[in-house]
């Protein structure tokens, strides 16, 4: 099986003639409405019982308004629960003249305490003759003032450490923790040794106390173990508490070859500040109390921070994005994700999950998993499962050599787990493989199976429950990297025509397996022996590769020194049969249904 080098993507759109519909929500109360649960009946604010809530759809064709009672145009409106399935409107909300009219405060019966209204536009262009369809949406939170509420976080002042090429520690030289709680007493800190288990923070000059508010944390704290260190808050209660992630990285032009960064000056890595939580729960595997869960992250070139963005994968059923601010130069970003009040994450049974996080900086993507996991309020007597995965030699190999031991650590209350049944995965191609015969508490990797950055998940299944966590390994080698070109760009109109997508592959900064020749409709001029021309020809719709032979051009029999298979996802990133290969193909108008993604992965052999 051919190993995959580099993999890259773009997408391609087709551009129609019909004209533009465009459109938005105007609402005359706030999205967000408050609820007093200290008085019977309870009370909300804004009350939209006495303050109706109007949303009126303002509609643009192309830049000209178009009234509500505009001929051509129809309105519908339907409803969303939470992240539940559309619905009709329900009593209290009603439509005239195409704005919706809300008289009953309906969040407080909503099961999820968030709801959706959706408004359905269409519209018929006589001067086209074309149908347009749109929709636009408006959500509204409830806030609920519970007095009850137990909260635990940790904000640090920093969560790197960096050092030069010469292995000298630059920039900040300790982090501050402080720990924010409500409802709840700090207990004391602890951190994640190499066995994988949180003991107590150990003492130090630097820290009179692990049990109060903030913890200093310095490199020279025997904490770190890979480069990098976890730290826990606990609290007086068990289902609440909070832990936050501190890593060293090194310019790695002369730095630790195993530590993070240490593929070279200009390797790219990301910080997270937060790489997983624990979220409370009750007894029937619902969210307790809306959670908003902040992860900061930074982006680095070496140890020189640069500008990150982060783009956000699949969430769980109840979880959304609140605020999403890219990194700068000088700034960290911050995701924050809210976790809605009884959504039960995918399911009652379902005890943990990954996110994942495609980071970009200067225009390539890194991979990171944010893990999640409940802490249920379980029944009298009954005792938390934990389960984590670790690496306890390192993530790192170098040059796809050696190995990698991966183990797992589960623990009832504070009993180790010794029976019970596991699966490892390992993701490939955006999908998780169940390892053939990887049924162990263990897993030895082989260096030659990760390309650059690979994930591993291990199931556990115990007491009739499944229980998973994923680790993410890495090679630190001269990677190889692709970008996806195209001559004629990256869009068509009218179904017309066709483009010229090619990929060049860099490693250490340099190009391999370069382009052969031209590549045009039209065959250089004044040609030596043995030049090559990549033959673009819109009728046939196709490219071919020529060489000349001092005389004329004839179809080549060389071949580049990589292989590039191609693959293609519609607009709904459903799988397209795509029977192209090499390193330059053609891509036809009629290829192309309104928007398609190509992707080039780039292997030996």
């Amino acid at each position: 099986m051919a190993t995959i080098l580099t993999s890259s993507q773009q997408t391609f759109v087709d551009i129609t003639d019909q004209r533009k519909l465009s459109a938005y929500i105007t609402s005359n109360l706030p999205k967000t409405q408050s609820e007093n649960p200290n008085v019977l009946p309870h009370t909300y604010a804004p009350s939209w019982a006495v303050t109706n809530l109007k949303l009126t759809p303002v509609i643009f064709l192309d830049q000209t308004n178009l009234s509500l009672g505009a001929s051509g145009l129809s309105i519908n409106w339907k409803r969303k629960d939470g992240t539940g399935a559309e619905s009709a409107l329900i009593a209290g909300e009603t439509v005239a003249g195409g704005i919706l009219t809300v008289n009953k405060d309906n969040l407080a019966t909503s099961s999820s305490g968030m709801i959706t209204y959706i408004c359905y536009i269409s519209y018929y262009d006589s001067e086209t003759k074309n149908t347009v369809n749109i929709s636009s949406d408006i959500t509204y939170t409830l806030v609920k003032n519970a007095q009850n509420a137990k909260l635990a976080s940790v904000t640090a002042d920093t969560h790197v450490f960096k050092y030069d090429a010469g292995s000298s520690l630059v920039g900040a030289a300790q982090a501050t923790l402080t720990a924010q709680v409500q409802g709840v007493s700090i207990s004391k800190w602890q951190y994640k040794n190499s066995s994988g288990n949180w003991v107590d923070y150990p003492t130090t000059s630097d820290n009179g106390s692990i049990t109060g508010g903030t913890l200093v944390v310095k490199p020279t704290h025997s904490v770190f173990f890979n480069n990098v260190a976890q730290i826990k808050l606990l609290t007086d209660d068990v289902d609440v508490y909070d832990t936050v992630t501190i890593t060293k990285i090194y310019d790695g032009e002369k730095g630790d070859p195993g530590a993070a960064g240490g593929d070279g000056k200009g390797g790219l890595s990301v910080i997270l500040g937060n790489e997983t939580q624990s979220i409370a729960c009750t007894a029937n595997g619902a969210v307790a109390a809306e959670v908003l869960v902040n992860i900061p992250f930074t982006g680095y070139v070496g140890i020189e921070q640069t500008p990150c963005t982060c783009t956000v994968g699949t969430l769980p059923d109840g979880v959304t994005v609140k605020t999403n601010t890219a990194a700068t130069a000088t700034i960290a970003g911050k995701l924050s994700l809210l976790f809605a009040a009884n959504a039960t994450l995918g399911g009652a049974s379902v005890l943990n999950g990954t996110i994942e996080l495609t980071f970009t900086i200067l225009g390539k993507k890194v991979i990171k998993q944010f893990s999640w996991s409940k802490s249920n309020k379980g029944n009298a007597g009954a005792s938390a499962v934990v389960f984590s995965v670790y690496a306890p030699n390192g993530t790192v190999v170098l040059n796809q050599s050696g190995t990698l031991l991966l183990s797992t650590s589960a623990y009832s209350g504070s009993t180790a787990i010794t029976s019970a049944t596991y699966q490892w995965a390992k993701y490939v191609g955006g999908t998780w493989n169940n390892i053939s015969g990887a049924t162990s508490s263990s897993l030895t990797v082989s260096g030659a199976d990760i390309v650059n950055i690979q994930s591993y998940r291990c199931t556990m299944t115990y007491g009739g429950k499944s229980y998973a966590d994923v680790i993410t390994v890495e090679d630190k080698s001269d990677p190889y990297v692709s970008e996806m070109l195209s001559i004629g760009g990256f869009t068509v109109k009218n179904n017309l025509g066709g483009v010229v997508p090619y990929v060049i592959v860099r490693t250490n900064q340099k190009e391999v397996d370069a382009l052969l020749g031209n590549i045009g409709e039209t065959a250089p001029s004044s040609p030596k022996s043995g030049d090559f021309w990549y033959k673009v020809d819109h009728t046939a719709q196709s490219v071919v590769l020529m060489k000349y032979d001092g005389a004329e051009w004839k179809n080549a029999t060389e071949k580049q020194t990589l292989t590039y298979t191609w693959y293609m996802q519609d607009k709904d990133g459903k799988a397209i049969t795509f029977e192209k290969s090499g390193k330059v193909i053609y891509l036809s108008a009629k290829d192309i249904d309104s928007l398609v993604t190509l992707q080039c992965d780039v292997s030996k052999g």
